[in-house]
């Protein structure tokens, strides 16, 4: 049996022992792969604006998410 028809089965078997929750993932999973990337659909200035949030964290300039969420945890409570 070739290894991709290993695979398969295997494949199979796990999804028939799966609970409903683990073969909604999958689905969702299989779903994904099956279309088009998102980058592909969104526009050029959308895709420049990425970019440039992409240099800025890489050159420091990012604040880093743990801070963010200390800051308005706080100002959330008042």
């Amino acid at each position: 049996m070739s290894e991709i028809k290993v695979l398969r089965s295997q494949v199979k078997k796990y999804i028939d022992k799966a609970s409903d929750k683990e073969l909604e993932l999958v689905y969702h999973l299989f779903e994904a792969t099956d279309k088009s990337d998102w980058w592909d659909d969104i526009i050029q200035s959308q895709k420049d604006a990425i970019d440039t949030g992409i240099k800025q964290i890489n050159n420091g300039e990012g604040v880093p998410h743990k801070d963010v969420m200390k800051k308005y945890n706080t100002w959330l409570k008042k």
